[in-house]
């Protein structure tokens, strides 16, 4: 059977090295990480269906808040799904009337997605350098510790930093890192932020990322830092 080999990732994460690359970042789902709270009957089946997946934070509580009800005794919870369920010995009746309060949460990251959601503009990208892993490396991501190397490896270590206006005021909730963005020839030379009407070309899509809400102010420079492993 072939395989991938090391020298053969590093040797991929060296052509994706030479590329403009652009990190875009968009606001996607704006219902992600907002608090809900549903008032509704369980059915015959004893399902409650939220209309919301990936939830979090579930409390179950009479209409009039009252009585809150326990997990696991008097109810399940199907985070992913959405869904609540009555158990037998529950100490809430029968199709009886709750109030189901959650939180939000995001979606596992599709691995066929192609484009955010909901971009609201993209950055080239100011550092790209090879890195290998290091427990005592000076690099820290939230996939590990890493030390720059002078000879390409598997690992690239991306580095973005957004200038004051780019995007100011936007609520940021996904991130995606592209190769082979096309912008407007007509725009000035050295433009580094584009919006998505100076994009020709998105490019392919080679991460997402989806995270806590980041809101962009005038007064702030955010700046992004991961490594891509390959």
């Amino acid at each position: 059977m072939a395989i991938l080999t090391t020298s053969g990732r590093a040797a991929l994460a060296a052509a994706i090295k030479q590329q403009t690359l652009h990190l875009a970042i968009g606001e996607g789902d704006p219902v992600w990480d907002t608090t809900r709270a549903v008032s509704t009957a369980f059915d015959a089946d004893d399902l409650i269906a939220l209309g919301f997946t990936h939830i979090d934070e579930v409390i179950v509580t009479s209409l009039d808040e009252g009585t809150t009800y326990t997990r696991d005794v008097d109810y399940s919870v199907d985070a992913r799904e959405g869904l609540i369920r009555r158990l037998s010995g529950s100490a809430i009746p029968e199709q009886g009337d709750v109030t189901v309060h959650f939180k939000v949460g995001h979606p596992p990251e599709p691995i066929d997605q192609t484009a955010l959601l909901r971009e609201v503009g993209r950055r080239v990208v100011d550092e790209v350098h090879f890195v290998a892993a290091d427990a005592q490396g000076e690099i820290v991501v939230p996939t590990g510790r890493y030390r720059l190397s002078t000879t390409p490896t598997n690992h690239l270590f991306i580095r973005v930093r957004f200038d004051f206006e780019d995007a100011a005021t936007s609520t940021i909730r996904e991130q995606g890192l592209f190769v082979g963005t096309k912008t407007d020839p007509a725009l000035p030379i050295g433009q580094k932020f584009f919006v998505p009407a100076q994009i020709t070309d998105p490019g392919i899509l080679l991460v997402l990322q989806n995270s806590v809400p980041i809101v962009r102010q005038p007064s702030t420079r955010e700046t992004f830092e991961f490594v891509v492993t390959f």
